[in-house]
């Protein structure tokens, strides 16, 4: 079977052996061999067919791809190079008839929250995206993460991204039939600029305090987008940017309070976003994409939109998806063109929450089929704990993604979960990234949760207070574990997750992959070790020295495995937190010893 699931797949008796057969299921290899045809294959175009549409037909006569031009033939490659690695050079007679209920397939990686990977590291990530069929890439810029022409000083200590690696990503990208669009923020998630003494005054408070928001008002904060965006936008292709704009929390307070009582706040962050787009439009021929979230409580404001602007509905967690339908009924009366955004769930929590990826997943793309979303981008976050989280979570939900991108299937009715999407995409990540049973036990391990006493918001109880010192048990908004926690939830969360190590540490797949779950696996061990410490504020000596050696080896393992795909600047972030939890244990044991010797 072929993922994501071909639209038609129909297999008939009869076998074709291939006359010229590449030991190779490359996609690339394949596509340059192939694009043109040869004794095996005949490339027929058809002008009616859609960009990314296609056909195979394998017959006696050999295989014929039917495609409108080249990016066609090279989906309908990504498809023979699955059946290639299935059955060598004798394929099964088949038809398949393909088409995308998306036309824009988007996948965005976060790159600004401490984990800045290195270029081969993207590349690895881009090659997979092309194999899944996804054809756009977006790289989340709100931070230090790229040399920047106008702001050069920011990043000169450093090593991360610079204008040639963003141009040949371009040029990778574009090779495979990838629209690789710049992501960078302006509005809310501004706070590391404004925490710099040169942009304090663009902060809606004036300086006095880092909203993390910058002044849509000032002529200073225009001056700064359009260096900003001139630093960026040239060493992209794409015709599009996302502007981001989305959490601006300070919008409504400080200097913009009196001007958003009387304006509206929906208004004044429309004026901003007009501005934005109408400056980006005529300098550098870009249409924006912007987070729609600011507006979701105003869609009367879709009115006013810039016609060319995109929107982008997202909703990440459970409560959030429920509302996706009404978001996405108001796009679609307003008519505002506009993607549905999932998420994979991944960030603070260590490991990911796949049950509720799956969810949203599945749900966002039945909802964007059904209310006309002409874009479905699966986002892929770090959040702001370091992004403790490799990168081995994303491959299943990545997969998953890829299948309601390309296609959703039959209406969601009753209590089907549509479970054969989710097999079919661990099927695909064991045999074409693993090679290995790998992905179900990775699936198990992110539902240890579900053993803590209670469910919080796009996050894991272990994953949120392991940044926090032992003295804290209480999250405000979220929990208390003097209130709500027992010692055995997290004896039992430690079980769970023991066996997990226990059962993928015995299977032989890709060292590197296999070390992130690992070492993912054991931070939730350790948290769920510090919970029970948390609600009683003691430990024996032997346990204490059993954690610091337990910190001692993680810290060592995050390193290593950090350094492989990462630059190395931001991994001090997660792993001074853990030392401080190991600080934290040996003054426990020193005040404990101290105690008993009174």
């Amino acid at each position: 079977m072929i993922f994501p699931t071909p639209k038609k797949e129909v297999y008939l008796d009869g076998v074709y052996k291939l006359c010229a057969y590449f030991d190779t299921v490359d996609l690339m290899e394949l596509y340059e061999k192939y694009k043109a045809g040869n004794e095996d294959v005949t490339i027929v175009q058809n002008a009616d067919f859609s960009v990314d549409e296609y056909e195979i037909a394998i017959n006696e006569d050999g295989i014929r791809i039917i495609a409108l031009g080249d990016c066609g033939v090279f989906r309908a490659l990504s498809s023979l190079r699955q059946l290639l690695k299935v059955h060598g050079a004798s394929l099964p007679y088949c038809e398949i008839h393909d088409d995308p209920d998306f036309q824009k397939r988007s996948y965005m990686l976060d790159i600004s929250r401490c984990r800045m990977p290195k270029v081969s590291t993207i590349t690895r990530l881009i090659d997979q995206l092309a194999e899944l069929k996804y054809n756009e890439f977006q790289l989340y810029m709100e931070s230090f993460v790229m040399k920047l022409k106008h702001f050069p000083k920011y990043t000169e200590d450093f090593d991360c991204l610079t204008p040639e690696d963003i141009e040949y990503l371009d040029r990778y990208c574009a090779d495979r039939f990838i629209d690789l669009v710049p992501n960078q923020n302006c509005l809310g998630h501004m706070g590391t600029w404004l925490a710099e003494e040169e942009f304090k005054h663009l902060d809606v408070s004036g300086g006095v305090v880092n909203t993390a928001t910058v002044n849509p008002l000032l002529d200073e904060t225009m001056e700064f987008a359009d260096k900003l965006y001139d630093s960026i936008l040239p060493h992209f292709t794409s015709d599009f940017v996302n502007v981001g704009l989305d959490e601006a929390g300070g919008l409504g307070l400080y200097n913009l309070e009196e001007v958003c009582r009387e304006k509206g706040k929906d208004n004044v962050f429309v004026d901003w976003l007009i501005k934005l787009s109408d400056h980006i439009r005529e300098k550098h021929g870009k249409r924006v994409q912007f987070w729609a979230d600011m507006l979701y409580e105003s869609p009367e404001a879709y009115t006013r939109l810039p016609k060319d602007a995109i929107a982008l509905c997202w909703g990440y967690d459970l409560a959030k998806t429920a509302m996706m339908e009404r978001l996405a009924t108001a796009l679609e009366t307003k008519n505002v063109p506009y993607y549905i955004c999932p998420g994979n769930c991944t960030w603070l929590s260590m490991t990911g929450r796949f049950d509720v990826a799956s969810f949203n997943l599945r749900t966002c793309g039945e909802l964007g089929v059904a209310h006309g979303a002409i874009g479905y981008m699966v986002t892929d976050w770090g959040c702001g704990e370091g992004h403790m989280h490799f990168p081995v979570w994303s491959l299943v939900p990545m997969a998953l993604g890829a299948q309601y991108a390309w296609h959703v299937g039959e209406k969601q009715y009753g209590a089907s979960l549509k479970p054969y999407n989710i097999h079919n995409a661990q099927k695909y990540i064991d045999e074409f990234v693993f090679g290995a049973p790998v992905a179900r036990w990775l699936c198990k391990m992110q539902q240890y949760y579900h053993l803590e006493p209670e469910r919080i918001h796009c996050s894991t109880m272990c994953g949120f207070i392991i940044r926090q010192p032992l003295n804290v048990t209480a999250v405000p908004g979220f929990f208390d574990l003097k209130v709500c926690g027992e010692p055995f939830y997290f004896e039992n969360v430690i079980d769970y997750m023991n066996k997990c190590l226990d059962g993928i540490a015995k299977v032989e797949f890709d060292e590197n992959w296999k070390r992130q779950a690992l070492v993912n696996g054991r931070m939730v061990v350790l948290s769920a070790e510090l919970c029970i410490i948390r609600m009683t504020q003691t430990a024996e000596n032997e346990k204490i020295d059993e954690l610091v050696t337990m910190i001692d080896e993680i810290c060592t393992e995050h390193d290593l495995l950090w350094e492989r795909e990462n630059y190395s600047h931001g991994k001090e972030h997660f792993l001074n937190q853990l030392l401080d939890r190991r600080q934290e244990l040996l003054e426990m044991k020193v005040s404990t010893n101290q105690t008993e010797e009174r």
